[in-house]
This record gives C-alpha cells, structure tokens and sequence, in this order.
C-alpha cells in the first residue's frame, strides 16, 4: 500500500454522517469505561513526583479552565470521587465521534481494527500536546509504566470505538460500511 492509498475516499453516496456521529456518541462514553478500566491494572502515572496527584485532567482543568478540581468532588458509595474523569468522558467523545465520521469518508482510518488509530491518537496527545501544554513533563522524563499504560489503554481504546462503530452502523443502516463499493 502506498502513501497515497491511506486517502482513498469512500463515495460520498455510502457516507451516514448523521449516523456516525450518534455511533460515535454512544462509543465515546462507554469507551471512556474501558480506558479507565484499563488504567486500574496499569496505572499511567507513577506517586513520585506528584504525577498522581496532579495529572494530565487535573491539571487541564486548573490551569486552561480555571476550574479547581477540588472543589467539585463528590461521594458515591462512600468514596469520595474527583470527577476529573469528566475531561476522559469529553475526550472520548471528541475522539470517537471524529474517529466514526472520518471512517465514513478515510477507511484506511480503520487499519488493524482501530488500533492504528489509538496508536496515533496517543503519539499526538501524550507525545505532543501534553508536554507542549505542560501538562506532563517532558517524555524523557516519563517513567516507562506511564508509556505502558497509555498505549495499551489507547489500544483497547480505539479497538472497542471500532468494533461498535462497526457493529452499530450496520445493524442501523443495514448496510456494509461506505467503503464496500470500492471492493467491487
């Protein structure tokens, strides 16, 4: 496959935007449960240093949002809950909805069931964005485990997007995805 063969576009008569955006919806939040799920064996972020404590949401929201997170903790079954977790829900959305609508036009978006994708998505995020934002220290700083656990859990991530936004559009619109006509 050549570098050109990653932008083949799907026809535009197959594309369902209407139909990815609401796959991607209901994706994002329930994929937002498996990225945490995934950081309870791996934990990303390692208590030396205060990485625990002040990681990448929390620090989004105090320093981009003025939003202090300690203010807005809650209580569920006795815990107490820093709903930081709202930037992961808001994250996954944007990711999954963006990664069911540009399915509808880019299939090769879809490479090894969404794993490319994940594998992207965490090469910008937490290679990029976050130290460009000062949001993590810089990457040769980071701690191997931190490495482990994002990639893994952007894996499992973008895999479980695919396979319901698979999964979903077809049984919705009960037809193959758009890139099917370029098969034939």
């Amino acid at each position: 496959m050549t570098i050109n063969g990653l932008f083949v576009k799907t026809d535009p008569r197959c594309r369902r935007y209407g139909v990815a955006a609401l796959v991607g919806f209901i994706a994002g939040i329930i994929s937002a449960f498996v990225k945490w799920g995934a950081e309870v064996p791996l934990p990303p972020r390692t208590f030396s240093g205060g990485r625990d404590e002040f990681n990448p949401p929390y620090l989004f929201l105090r320093d981009y949002l003025g939003i202090d997170p300690t203010q807005t903790v809650y209580t569920f079954s006795e815990h107490i809950i820093n709903p930081v977790m709202v930037t992961h829900i808001i994250f996954s959305l944007v990711f999954a909805i963006g990664y069911c609508v540009v399915a509808e036009i880019f299939p090769k978006v879809k490479l090894w069931q969404g794993i490319l994708a994940g594998l992207i998505v965490t090469v910008v995020v937490h290679g990029i964005f976050c130290p460009a934002l000062n949001l993590t220290p810089p990457l040769t700083q980071l701690p191997v485990d931190e490495y482990i656990s994002e990639i893994l859990g952007h894996i499992f991530w973008f895999w479980v997007i695919e396979l319901m936004r698979r999964d979903l559009r077809n049984r919705i619109t009960h037809e193959p995805d758009a890139e099917a006509r370029l098969a034939r």
